[in-house]
């Protein structure tokens, strides 16, 4: 199997980090990586936000976790309700994709993107997992201001597509989960 393929069956979504920061030089790997994904007509809508501040880091994580609270969704309540948990499992880095929502595809490129800087960073070692809380929390008027407040700007008109975050694993990926196979139609 080739060393792509092995890379993209090996990522799972980390949800225990240790604290060492992810380095430049792999962020800026990662970064690339993101850069080169196909978008449509080649737009490239996206703008990439690093966040490594552990401060800011930990109020996005207080106010992004209310999004799971008062969320329609039971699951999503549940588990905001359990002790401990954190909606950014205490990683050291996040990103933030944001995308130009006139542009022809713009979710679709940003989440593109998103899945190459994931591939990238599983290439190099490091753990990710995808946020959603981020754009949940967004998409409210209070998400907003808050991230505004925070100093978390977007270009111009751009909104959050995805989000995940980075850090080294504290413990060995954990084998993958059973696949569905009948989702699979060929026709010759």
């Amino acid at each position: 199997m080739n060393e792509t393929i092995s890379t993209i069956l090996r990522r799972r979504s980390v949800r225990i980090y240790r604290p060492d920061a992810v380095g430049q030089a792999e962020l800026a790997e990662m970064l690339e990586a993101a850069r080169y994904a196909p978008s449509a007509m080649n737009q490239q809508p996206w703008h990439f936000t690093a966040i490594r501040n552990p401060e800011l880091l930990r109020k996005l994580e207080e106010n992004c976790k209310s999004a799971f609270l008062q969320s329609n969704v039971e699951a999503l309540r549940e588990v905001a309700k359990q002790e401990g948990f954190c909606v950014f499992y205490h990683a050291p880095l996040m990103v933030i994709i944001s995308g130009n929502p006139g542009a022809i595809a713009a979710q679709y490129d940003c989440t593109l993107a998103m899945e190459n800087m994931m591939l990238a960073a599983a290439s190099l070692g490091i753990g990710s997992c995808w946020t959603h809380a981020v754009m949940m929390f967004h998409a409210t008027e209070k998400g907003k201001a808050i991230f505004r407040e925070l100093g978390v700007a977007f270009p111009d008109g751009h909104q959050p597509y995805a989000a995940a975050v980075f850090g080294w694993p504290a413990e060995p990926y954990p084998e993958a989960p059973p696949k569905n196979s009948d989702c699979i139609t060929i026709m010759d």
